[in-house]
């Protein structure tokens, strides 16, 4: 289940954001089929969608969806959350979400889970729920392939609706379950979040109700109190049947209109109310500290009553509010790449805390001495736009962004998975937000676009930013306490700011190509087909090999991938860092006349995304683009071949903002842990060794850097190249010869990785002692080199799985010692052949020995007498059902193709998945529980707050 803890934190900073890829281009024309809505319409729901209530009040969304063949995402939204609690009964709404999975009419405490993993529905990652101020919402994505899983789909979201037995038993027994939860998100975020949320929520019932609730109450609180909380606000005019998947609706209507009907509202149940956050005339300061922050964050808010969300005007404001946000960004963005930038990043955005109240923002981080300087920064910048207002040339970039991402949407409606449909239907119940669909979002942005001045927007920001209902947070590290200032200091800098003289923002020319001129072609020299897959592969004159894999999955996206290997292992050991960083020098700096801040702006609206990156045994460059941007990405591939670019003033930067992270992230422990974490497993040598220590930057050598990533990146004959999605070979074949065909190569002097002699220790204890909270955490990392076969692949990932299953069942159900735990492993090829598996799980301090034994206790018991039966059947439907579905995804596809050509085998072995999965048998993962994991084979972390340090075992 998602952490209610998690949640409390998201509804905080959710927000409207946009991507900021921009383009100097016409936006498309407006259609003359579409016509016009006048801003007084209502905005209509998307059109596939069936609505309606029953007589008792339960309202439903039905909407036929064919993707996923065979599957029906499920959501039950009740319009209850935390915020509805009584002053006895803070946290009984989350553990009312938590009750669901424990026993109800037609499901036995531990049969529902049970039954779900038989069908291949994941505990976890498919069956999920979630608990927040307003809300809870239960997840349950069903199999449709035959009818009684169907109808038991329905009948679970019934059983929850109107079903649970809450009996006092197993309220006991999931009680430590939700303190471990609790534990879990305990740390300096959820201290300092305790401190400034009664500011941000000053006054309203909100503040007094996060989700996670009060412990005392949790681990005392009375049966009754539980099941009142359930009987109160679990009633069906307080709820909403979500539907989107492979079923017809007037299939799934019948089947709410039978399983829902005869749920009965209580008498005299409680009116659900609404709770508002009250406007504070003055502007609030809240400065607060921690020993173990990790760096110094200032937010500036400006609060707001939550904005309607019903008609075309209200639909246009959004889009004004988005984009006003979005270029403020980008003026933050350039301003902290300068030499002496007040901040290490900022960004603005519009978004929501909680149903009655919106939030417009300017936050970031800043180094130590600077909270005063960054604060005012945000204030100036917020001033400059709000005295002369943003450029035209700002404002059509972030139009085109939009106007991008609606025409993406719409193309891709057709093969739109249903998982990523359903919570706008969930969100329009709950919080009646807009659930128009992707035509009628892409006509209104047809229509509403071109129409917005830059009057309108610059108009928006007197809106957004406003003397009343301001809000600053400061969250620092205790260390820094006496560098802060005052809350009178950074009161006065509202002002300050409003006495400065302040100029417009100026823009430099930007050149209007990537290529100004364009590089002399190869040519194709060597062609095949592998029909089994339907994968088409080219020798390019230079030695470079290109596979292209055409796909109908998608009608906008191609994936690519093009890998070498090598990298920074050929390279001694002087120039460990230097070659690590090689990658990361380049994405800083850009490429040709380009910052990546320009390059942002000259690929406005563009589908364009290409990322290099250097690791200890390959290098490769990777992204995404749709058919009408791939000559753009082709172009910039060339570019980041060719022309890496030196910017010292940008390098320079970059490297002060590190130090200074790294500087204040000493106090973290989770960054010690980690820290920690890579000297152990790395067994102290450098190879595997990051950076955790702002001196350590020292020892990149950006000339050395640069010189390196030329020379990984100098030989095209090293790398194969795969294109994945919706590919047209005839247009295609010319773009990689001008492209690609064109880059220097060699095919005689092509490179192979050195070993390293990075292993992960073995026989080892190690404990990490960091953290003043009072929670561990345990790591067993089992590994050592064995063949390398994709038959033991599988089996080793089944054991994972089957052991997480067992692990779930004793670990968390009947002892109740964690809130999550988990098993995985697999096998890999590079530097050599081997194995890796692990166990990790979060728990008290308490409990470390004796939940440990309890993992042995079962890794024993599936090595003596094999897992059971119906734990393999369940690992083998999920993994078939999750199968089928990959099957339909290019990210699939191209994610095994790739490891098949970096890997030197077939590309048709992803053929072989299917028997694969279903040929694994018990006997096998017995086999490989017995061989690997063992003591001798076990690197064993424990991880101990410093109150309760262990003295280490040599």
């Amino acid at each position: 289940m998602i952490s209610s803890k998690q949640l409390a934190v998201f509804q905080l900073v959710k927000s409207k954001s946009i991507l900021l890829l921009l383009f100097l281009l016409p936006l498309f024309p407006i259609s003359e089929t579409l016509g016009q809505r006048s801003l007084q319409d209502t905005v209509p729901l998307d059109p596939r969608v069936t609505t309606g209530k029953l007589d008792n009040g339960l309202r439903y969304y039905i909407q036929h969806n064919p993707k996923p063949e065979n599957k029906l995402e499920l959501r039950l939204a009740v319009n209850a959350g935390s915020v509805l609690e009584d002053d006895s009964q803070q946290g009984l709404a989350h553990f009312v979400e938590h009750m669901a999975f424990n026993g109800s009419e037609n499901f036995e405490k531990n049969e529902l889970i049970s039954y779900l993993q038989s069908i291949g529905v994941s505990f976890g990652s498919d069956l999920n729920a979630y608990t927040s101020f307003d809300e809870t919402v239960y997840i349950l994505p069903i199999p449709t392939d035959d009818e009684e899983k169907l109808r038991n789909g329905f009948l679970v979201l019934k059983d929850w609706a109107g079903g649970l037995l809450l009996e006092g038993e197993d309220i006991d027994a999931e009680r430590g379950i939700i303190v471990e939860e609790w534990r879990t998100g305990q740390g300096s975020d959820q201290r300092l979040r305790d401190q400034y949320l009664p500011v941000l929520l000053k006054d309203s019932k909100y503040a007094e109700r996060l989700p996670i609730g009060e412990m005392e109450i949790v681990e005392n609180a009375d049966y009754e109190e539980l099941r009142r909380y359930y009987r109160d606000w679990y009633r069906p005019d307080n709820m909403a049947v979500v539907a989107v998947g492979d079923v017809a609706p007037e299939k799934v209507k019948e089947l709410i209109e039978s399983y829902f009907s005869d749920l009965k509202n209580p008498v005299d149940a409680p009116k659900r109310t609404s709770h508002s956050v009250p406007i504070q005339e003055e502007s609030m300061i809240k400065i607060v500290t921690d020993e173990e922050s990790p760096g110094i964050q200032v937010q500036l808010y400006y609060k707001h009553e939550s904005q309607p969300t019903v008609t075309v005007k209200e639909y246009k404001n959004r889009i004004i509010r988005t984009l006003y946000g979005g270029m403020l960004t980008q003026r933050l963005d350039e301003i902290r790449q300068k030499p002496q930038a007040p901040f290490i990043y900022a960004g603005a955005r519009y978004g929501s805390f909680v149903r009655s109240l919106d939030f417009f923002t300017t936050s970031g981080a800043v180094s130590t001495g600077n909270t005063q300087v960054g604060l005012q920064a945000f204030i100036v910048e917020n001033e400059r736009a709000l005295r002369h207002g943003f450029t035209e040339g700002e404002l059509e970039r972030v139009k085109r962004s939009l106007a991008n991402s609606s025409e993406r949407s719409f193309k891709e409606m057709d093969k739109m998975e249903s998982r990523t449909m359903v919570g706008r239907y969930v969100s329009h119940f709950l919080n009646q937000g807009f659930a128009e669909g992707e035509a009628i979002r892409y006509e209104l942005y047809q229509q509403l676009l071109p129409e917005i001045t830059l009057e309108e927007v610059n108009a928006m920001g007197r809106e957004l930013i406003r003397d009343i209902n301001r809000v600053v947070i400061v969250t620092a590290p205790e260390k820094d306490a006496e560098s802060l200032p005052t809350d009178s200091e950074l009161l006065a800098l509202f002002d300050a700011v409003a006495d400065l003289d302040i100029d417009p923002y100026e823009e430099g020319d930007l050149p209007e190509v990537l290529l100004s001129l364009l590089p002399e072609p190869g040519k194709v020299v060597d062609q095949s087909s592998n029909e089994a897959v339907d994968v088409t592969s080219m020798t390019l004159s230079n030695g470079m090999t290109v596979h292209f894999k055409p796909t109908a999955f998608k009608n906008d996206e191609i994936l690519f991938t093009g890998s070498s290997k090598g990298g920074a292992s050929l390279y001694p050991d002087e120039d460990h860092y230097s070659a690590s960083y090689a990658s990361v020098l380049v994405n800083v700096m850009g490429v040709g006349e380009f910052s990546p801040s320009n390059l942002r702006k000259v690929l406005a609206g563009k589908n364009v995304s290409v990322t290099p990156n250097i690791g200890t045994y390959g290098e490769n460059i990777s992204g995404s683009t749709s058919p009408g941007d791939l000559e753009l990405s082709l172009q910039l591939i060339h570019l980041y071949f060719t022309a890496p670019r030196m910017d010292e003033e940008l390098i320079n930067v970059y490297f002060e903002n590190q130090r200074n992270q790294l500087a204040s992230a000493q106090s973290n422990p989770d960054f010690q842990f980690n820290k920690r974490l890579n000297e152990i497993v790395n067994d102290g040598n450098l190879r595997g060794m990051g950076i955790y220590d702002p001196e350590k930057l020292d020892l990149v050598d950006v000339e050395r850097g640069l010189e390196i990533y030329s020379d990984r990146f100098a030989n095209a004959a090293n790398f194969e190249f795969l294109f994945t999605g919706n590919l047209d070979l005839e247009t295609m074949v010319p773009l990689i010869e001008l492209y690609l065909g064109s880059l220097p190569g060699d095919p005689v002097e092509t490179d192979d990785f050195r070993d390293l002699g990075i292993r992960i220790p073995r026989g080892r204890t190690e404990r990490i002692e960091v953290g003043v909270d009072e929670k561990s955490q345990v790591i067993l990392y089992f590994s050592g080199p064995t063949e390398y076969t994709l038959e033991k692949s599988q089996q080793l990932s089944y054991l994972g799985e089957i052991l997480t299953i067992k692990l779930i069942e004793t670990l968390r159900e009947e002892i109740g010692g964690v809130y999550g735990v988990g098993a995985r492993g697999g096998l890999s090829r590079t530097p050599e052949e081997s194995f890796s598996f692990s166990v990790s799980f979060p728990c008290s301090p308490d409990n470390v020995e004796s939940l440990t034994e309890a993992v042995w206790k079962e890794i024993k018991k599936i090595q003596e007498e094999g897992p059971e039966e119906a734990d393999l059947l369940k690992v083998r439907e999920t993994k078939r059902v999750s199968l089928a579905e990959n099957l339909n995804r290019n990210a699939f596809w191209h994610s095994q193709i790739s490891a098949a050509i970096t890997s030197g085998m077939p590309l048709e072995t992803v053929l072989g998945a299917a028997d694969r999965v279903m040929q694994v048998t018990s006997e096998q993962v017995k086999e490989v529980a017995i061989t690997f994991l063992t003591q001798e084979n076990l690197l064993e972390i424990q991880k101990f707050p410093l109150s309760k340090s262990l003295s280490t075992n040599d």
